[in-house]
């Protein structure tokens, strides 16, 4: 595990809560960096929010486990891979969604696109446990993961509705600001994400907690730009950005950060924990999620609560 850590918790408890502190400003600043960059490249090119947010945001997002994944992979670390992965999109379809509700108000999703994007959801989830019966997932396997993921970027920009490409306010006219822009501060909110998950992956490791609930520990933490992106995209008024940030991560990391791992590492082997306890908690909560935006067209408050509620039993009942 030491390879995933950076020489953080050897300074005093004190001085590692305010770096704790100074990263949280840290993912605000650089997540209203990214949504403004990003926002400026959907009204130049008039491409609808919730495309960007499924695919460009959602990768950017993804950063965090994409590097777990590739350095577990080549540190045989396989519980951390995997289990960041299930961890990060627990948290994020469940307690981050609540949260994000709780602040910035209702999040919207209309049907004609869950038909599009739910199926994905539910596939990806669905292969991981397919592919983890026999204990690993392989590289081959992998690549086929990785594969159906680039099909369905491919597919997602190919398709398009022009209906959804409405007139949007003109974007700010330095360009190059936007990838300046972009890339600070999806560099900012990576370190970050870092930081804080030394120094959480640590405490974990103190009290002599299994692989698996460290590496889903860690998603929690690596899912903090999907938070902090997705929350303040929703207050700006970008509900396409948030929600498709949330549902593209959701896909990205099981099919493409989770793959690039594996291959790298040669094959990932998956606990029985993960494959019977908490990939299908994951499943339960995402077809709990998607049916209420099918039934609704939105998540209130109220339901945002009962996400939160959700998410802090689920994982104390993991760590009792």
């Amino acid at each position: 595990m030491k390879e995933l850590l950076l020489p953080l918790t050897t300074l005093p408890v004190l001085l590692q809560i305010i770096i704790m502190g100074l990263t949280i400003l840290g993912l605000w600043w650089g997540s209203e960096k990214v949504v403004w960059a990003v926002k400026n490249f959907a009204r130049h090119f008039n491409i609808p929010e919730l495309l960007v947010g499924l695919t460009i945001v959602s990768i950017g997002s993804s950063f965090p486990e994409i590097f777990i994944n590739i350095t577990a992979g080549l540190n045989d670390i396989d519980d951390i891979g995997v289990g960041n992965i299930v961890g990060s999109c627990l948290v994020q379809i469940s307690f981050i969604i609540g949260i994000c509700v709780l602040i910035g108000g209702p999040m919207r999703e209309k049907r004609v696109k869950l038909k599009r994007d739910a199926p994905m959801l539910i596939g990806a989830i669905t292969l991981i446990f397919i592919w983890g019966l026999d204990g690993e997932i392989s590289p081959g396997e992998a690549l086929i993961s990785m594969g159906i993921y680039l099909s369905y970027i491919i597919y997602l920009f190919r398709t398009a509705d022009r209906k959804e490409k409405k007139k949007l306010k003109k974007p700010h006219p330095h360009k190059l600001l936007w990838f300046l822009a972009f890339f600070v501060g999806g560099v900012t909110i990576w370190f970050s994400a870092q930081v804080l998950l030394t120094i959480g992956l640590e405490f974990g490791q103190s009290f002599g907690i299994s692989d698996s609930i460290i590496g889903m520990m860690s998603g929690m933490g690596t899912a903090i730009p999907e938070l902090s992106i997705s929350l303040m995209a929703l207050l700006r008024k970008s509900n396409g950005i948030s929600v498709g940030n949330l549902l593209g991560s959701n896909i990205t990391d099981p099919l493409f950060s989770l793959s690039i791992g594996a291959i790298v590492g040669g094959g990932f082997t998956v606990s029985n924990f993960l494959l019977y306890t908490a990939i299908p908690l994951w499943l339960l909560v995402t077809v709990i999620v998607l049916s209420i935006f099918w039934t609704y067209e939105k998540i209130i408050r109220s339901v945002g609560v009962g996400l939160i509620l959700f998410y802090v039993g689920a994982f104390w009942w993991f760590l009792s």
